[in-house]
């Protein structure tokens, strides 16, 4: 749940497009969309751990991409915020632009662990996807959906990329940026909603939510939130995602003190049974919620 990264918004729709509603029943078409769900959430899992090495092979692959961020890394030291901004909404196209924004974002955070930075182009790529949606709207609206949705990836990044959980080293967060970081998750909530995202993607964006809210101090709110997490989780039919969000709901409690036992009861459940699937991706999710149950109220084992 680090981030919707590149994947976020360019994946395919809920089904392939060769399967009709009238070929398959109800049941399986759950089945169908539960299994691509949960293949989302861990491709967006995967693609927020990716490493340095993966990174270079971007690059790679796209060369322009390091001379963005070059060029970027220059201008906001050298120039202004305006003029790096100026230059990246000068890169073509808006979808061609939008990407660019999204992978300035994330390669400030892996690469150059400049969250003030990111904070910066994250929050400016957010404002040109939705102001360009507006305007070609009208016109074309599929192209508008499609910028909102990118919207929606960046403000989701930025959420994630603020907060203080992941205790990642190098990773400093201000109370500047977890400002910033709550009204992202604002936004990527109003727009997976307005975009009809489904329940998985609302679940999530209700976790990121929820954790920067916890990061805030405000532990009823992120307690709420992650409640609304785990039950559009109970409706995406993903049970593993689920148990991540109960144990999350256990976190709030302990962080929260006033109701640390029963927090503390809740979070082990939702480990044992998490740990009962033996799977790299319910580890994941285990040492996901031990970090930040470290970081917000403690250890637990």
């Amino acid at each position: 749940m680090k981030g919707e990264s590149w994947f976020g918004d360019s994946l395919p729709a809920a089904r392939p497009e060769h399967i009709k509603d009238g070929n398959i029943s109800d049941m399986r078409r759950k089945f169908v969309e539960k299994t691509i769900a949960r293949l989302i959430f861990f491709i967006l899992i995967a693609a927020a751990v990716l490493t340095a090495q993966g990174l270079e092979a971007a690059d790679k692959e796209d060369p322009q991409r390091a001379e963005i961020l070059r060029k970027v890394r220059v201008l906001l030291k050298d120039g202004d915020t305006f003029e790096a901004i100026e230059f990246l909404n000068s890169l073509g196209k808006p979808e061609t632009v939008a990407e660019r924004y999204s992978d300035l974002v994330r390669d400030l955070y892996w690469k150059e662990r400049a969250v003030p930075e990111l904070v910066t182009i994250a929050r400016a790529g957010i404002q040109y996807c939705l102001t360009k949606a507006q305007e070609i709207e009208a016109e074309d609206a599929e192209l508008a959906k499609e910028l909102r949705s990118a919207a929606k990836t960046n403000a989701y990044n930025l959420a994630s990329f603020t907060w203080p959980g992941w205790d990642h080293e190098g990773i400093v967060i201000n109370q500047a940026e977890l400002a910033a970081g709550l009204d992202a998750a604002k936004v990527n909530l109003r727009l997976a909603r307005e975009l009809e995202k489904g329940p998985l993607r609302v679940s999530m964006a209700y976790w990121v939510l929820g954790a920067q809210y916890m990061a805030a101090g405000k532990h009823s709110e992120a307690l709420e939130a992650f409640v609304l997490s785990k039950e559009q989780a109970h409706a995406s039919l993903d049970s593993l995602y689920e148990l991540l969000a109960s144990g999350y709901v256990g976190v709030a409690k302990i962080a929260g003190v006033t109701n640390r036992a029963e927090g503390e009861r809740e979070l082990e459940e939702a480990i044992e049974s998490l740990k009962k699937f033996r799977t790299d991706d319910a580890q994941f999710c285990i040492d996901q919620l031990r970090t930040a149950v470290k970081v917000f109220g403690g250890d637990t084992e």
